[in-house]
């Protein structure tokens, strides 16, 4: 399964850095106006120590990471702790853009993986998708967003369906690549996670005829 590196064991470790900071910025301030100093420093050395664990992971995971391109229908699932939806690239066409340039209208599919679930959830239960960030790459490193209204739906385990993304590029282009991923701002500090500092991104590669 090629997933977007969220899975519990990376989240755990984001909120225990987050709540064990706050407790540790809390501390020190009792520390400091209650005039004990030594305690003050000892939270500090904490802090810095457990600081610096967390950055040197998420330095590790990042640098031993690597770009991937998926090819047309493979399969990446966007986990939010659970790695239920999974998207892929079912096609792709251009068309003359009114305006000029060139329109790329992607086919994507979406499945809530069955495969994923508690034998323990109902089967009628539906989830509805966190916020989503979609993008046409080009060879030179340019985004061209879409929109994601399309990739709001709700589904139920087993449940799936394809939607067309326009995007408008000012030229038609080779080597065009779909960015679909999380569009949640803390998982840029969750370790592993693609959209982590310097992390490697996966993407979707696009066969447009001609």
């Amino acid at each position: 399964m090629v997933t977007d590196g969220l899975n519990p064991f990376a989240l755990l470790g984001f909120l225990g850095a987050v709540l064990g900071g706050g407790a540790l910025a809390v501390a020190y301030v009792v520390a400091r106006v209650a005039g004990r100093t030594p305690l003050a420093k000892g939270v500090l050395l904490v802090g810095g120590v457990g600081a610096g664990a967390y950055v040197l992971l998420f330095a590790i995971a990042s640098v031993t990471s690597h770009n991937r391109v998926l090819a047309p229908g493979e399969e990446k699932h966007i986990c939010e702790l659970d790695c239920h939806l999974a998207y892929s690239v079912m096609g792709a066409k251009t068309e003359p853009n009114p305006s000029g340039g060139t329109r790329y209208i992607v086919t994507v599919k979406v499945r809530f993986d069955e495969e994923t679930i508690s034998p323990r959830r109902p089967k009628d239960a539906p989830l509805s998708p966190n916020s989503r960030y979609v993008a046409l790459l080009d060879s030179a490193g340019n985004y061209y967003p879409g929109s994601t209204d399309s990739l709001k739906r709700r589904l139920i385990p087993g449940e799936s369906y394809t939607t067309d993304i326009a995007f408008d590029l000012p030229a038609a282009m080779t080597n065009v690549q779909l960015v679909l991923r999380s569009a949640d701002f803390e998982t840029r500090f969750v370790i592993a996670h693609e959209n982590g500092f310097g992390h490697g991104k996966i993407t979707f590669g696009l066969r447009t005829p001609g």
